[in-house]
């Protein structure tokens, strides 16, 4: 309190009287405009929205809520999401492709029906009802209040982690339910989701309560209600008791998305907003009887465009630095594609050829076991679900979709497969355009993305190669202060050798508590840091300040150089590939003065060491063998094996290890070289009882 006095004392004495009046005014006079806002909509959520009401933003002549359902319910099932017309049809290809899926898909249902639901990869189980202002994950509720007043408890200091929360709310089994109707009629299924929308509904009033903070989980909740709307609105039930509440709320948010998307929000456009403008155009597609339909759609498309291009590199890659966004934003945008080659939205280059990039990026990402590396944060979040807990970092669904949009052969000899994902967005004759393609092997192994200044390094597309991602460029999107999602993971690479992963990225785990910056900070990540400095300082749970950038010096597709300027220090690395199972690593320092140097390399957790530092080695073992050895620089370094963490799950950790070694001495105007080689010792029949598959 002291502090805080003083702090005022010093701001009148700049302000000057005049100016502290005058700030005080201008504050008092938002702070009764919020709660002037916030008791105007307390009085609106009270009052119930009249069928009137409703059917008067419609375009359209009816005599009754009932007749407009009845009138949705005739419209093909391709003008709302997803282009299946008959139930028959389906299932013979679910049962034909697709046997497991369907089995997953009617168990997840069964357990929705129970109230158990897996939010990112576990089950949640809720006996006496859901309670959607309750954390799943501790059981703290938040206060219903107008969402201008729910701002002060999503601070630092709140006491809960939000994302299983928004992923509870954002409503996706409600996709899993309509399906399984949809398949079999059965009835629990549509009284499962009916009992589950009403109590939302109940306890959501328009702008009442954190459902309705983040315009992002407003746009991915309406996205999954017009999922599930297409599935049950055929039953006369559903038309007469669920639809008018229904149709009601998804006008309200939609309305609410259209007038809250975040564009001047105070950090950098991001993915949030990509997500917002997909959840109108798609509404606005699916619902064209709402007057506002068409405004909804142009104003998206409008927006979406722009920020296509804003938000992503030339060569593809999402200006985040963060897989996992990359995917999601991937995911958007390949919905908004696929209704547009249905001819229900207007074709845009613009987003054609940012996704195909975005692709073409996802393809080079797919490492031996089939996933992707996990620069940045991630939430696990996904924009429809299809893919029932499947592993998040598996990008091959998208790729398999991409393949039939864009003719692309080397991306079905990816994918493998055409995804049950895919099946549900394409529908029975993208699984037929499919089977036209000829798979062929990518001509390119190694690839570069220099806008965003990621190098991937491969021998070849097979299931024992060697494969290095190595990350030089900007530290994320927005510069200085901003930078979300990205880490601190600069000149940072992730390394497989013989198909078999040995360096990782640490992950994310979560977005708050104790551990949030551990998985965010420089040691979390294969490079260095300089007298104990990280490459960026941290903001609270994200964004980030005194930000550093990398740049990429040479490129040849068996090597790379990158280049930091880091605290007075220039460091440069070069990750060399002279021949397969050998990899070499020369780091350079050039500076003044002394310095301390430390070195991370987080290894993957599935091996074990034993670190001969007389002989400046270290062994690595996996499954009782001696995989490899990775020969250590010879100055008067200090190593040390300690324990680490790993997380390729959100909200999931486990035990791993990491090499730290420690320098200290003085950088001559020439600089330090240090070398590291990493050496295999196995050979392919070692190594091919655990071997991971390509497809």
């Amino acid at each position: 309190m002291i502090k805080s006095a003083f702090h005022y004392l010093q701001r009148s004495r700049e302000l000057g009287l005049s100016g502290t009046f005058r700030r005080a005014w201008k504050r008092s006079l938002e702070l009764l405009k919020l709660q002037g806002q916030a008791l105007w909509w307390s009085w609106v959520a009270r009052q119930e929205m009249s069928d009137a009401a409703l059917l008067a933003r419609t375009s359209g002549n009816w005599s009754s809520v009932s007749a407009l359902s009845a009138h949705l319910a005739e419209r093909p099932a391709s003008s709302f999401l997803f282009p299946h017309e008959s139930t028959e049809e389906t299932t013979q290809f679910l049962e034909q492709f697709y046997p497991a899926y369907g089995q997953a898909l009617f168990n997840a249902a069964e357990a929705a029906c129970r109230n158990e639901l897996p939010l990112l990869g576990q089950v949640f189980h809720f006996p006496e009802g859901i309670n959607w202002h309750c954390d799943p994950v501790t059981g703290w509720r938040w206060p219903r209040l107008h969402r201008s007043l729910i701002g002060q408890y999503l601070g630092s200091e709140r006491p809960v982690d939000l994302i299983f929360f928004w992923e509870l709310n954002r409503h996706q089994h409600f996709i899993t339910l309509g399906m399984a109707y949809w398949l079999t009629g059965g009835q629990k299924y549509l009284e499962a989701f009916s009992a589950q929308l009403h109590q939302w509904i109940k306890t959501n009033p328009v702008q009442q309560g954190v459902n309705w903070y983040y315009p992002l989980e407003v746009a991915i909740r309406l996205l999954a209600w017009t999922a599930a709307f297409q599935f049950f609105r055929g039953s006369l039930e559903f038309q007469a008791k669920v639809a008018p509440a229904l149709l009601k709320s998804l006008w309200q948010q939609a309305d609410f998305l259209n007038h809250h998307l975040q564009i001047t929000r105070s950090t950098a456009p991001n993915n949030h907003l990509m997500a917002e403008l997909t959840g109108l155009v798609l509404v606005g597609t699916a619902f064209p009887e709402f007057r506002a339909a068409a405004e909804w759609r142009a104003t998206g498309l409008r927006l979406i465009r722009e920020q296509a291009v804003a938000q992503t590199y030339p060569d593809g890659v999402n200006q985040e630095q963060a897989t996992g966004y990359h995917r999601f934003v991937t995911e958007l945008l390949l919905l908004i594609v696929a209704r547009s080659r249905q001819g229900d939205l207007p074709i845009s280059s613009t987003l054609e050829q940012t996704l195909e990039k975005m692709l073409d990026y996802a393809l080079f990402c797919i490492t031996p076991a089939g996933t992707a590396p996990l620069w940045g944060d991630s939430d696990y979040g996904r924009a429809l679900g299809l893919g029932l807990n499947k592993d998040f970092w598996d990008f091959r669904p998208l790729l398999s979709a991409g393949a039939v949009l864009f003719n692309r052969p080397d991306w079905k000899f990816a994918a493998g497969r055409f995804d049950e994902e895919a099946f549900w967005l394409l529908g029975v004759d993208g699984l037929k355009r499919w089977g036209r393609i000829e798979a062929q092997t990518p001509e390119q192994t190694s690839r570069a993305f220099p806008d965003a200044g990621q190098y991937i390094l491969r021998d070849a597309w097979a299931p024992n190669t060697d494969l290095a991602f190595f990350r030089c460029g900007a530290l994320g999107l927005g510069g200085e202060g901003h930078c979300a999602h990205a880490h601190s993971d600069l000149l940072s690479f992730t390394l497989w050798i013989k198909g078999q992963p040995l360096l990782v990225d640490s992950g994310t785990y979560m977005y708050h508590g104790p551990l949030r910056d551990y998985f965010r900070l420089t040691s979390a990540h294969n490079t260095v840091t300089v007298d104990g400095h990280d490459q960026a300082t941290p903001k609270p749970n994200f964004n980030w300040q005194e930000i550093s950038n990398a740049t990429c010096v040479n490129w040849s597709g068996k090597s790379v150089t990158g280049k930091l300027n880091y605290y007075g220090v220039e460091f440069l690395r070069t990750l060399t590939h002279p021949q397969p199972g050998i990899w070499q690593i020369e780091d350079q320092f050039s500076g003044n003065d002394s310095h301390k140097i430390d070195w991370f390399f987080n290894f993957s957790p599935d091996l074990a060491f034993e670190l001969a530092e007389n002989e400046r080695k270290l062994k690595v073992f996996k499954a009782g063998l001696t995989f490899l050895t990775v020969h250590l620089p010879g100055q008067e370094i200090k190593f040390e094996l300690v324990e680490a963490w790993s997380s390729d799950r959100y909200g999931v950790k486990e035990p791993t290890q990491k090499l730290h070694a420690s320098w200290l001495g003085n950088l001559k105007e020439a600089g330090e070289k240090f070398n590291w080689q990493f050496e295999l010792n196995a050979s392919d029949a070692e190594l091919s009882g655990d071997q991971h598959a390509t497809h």
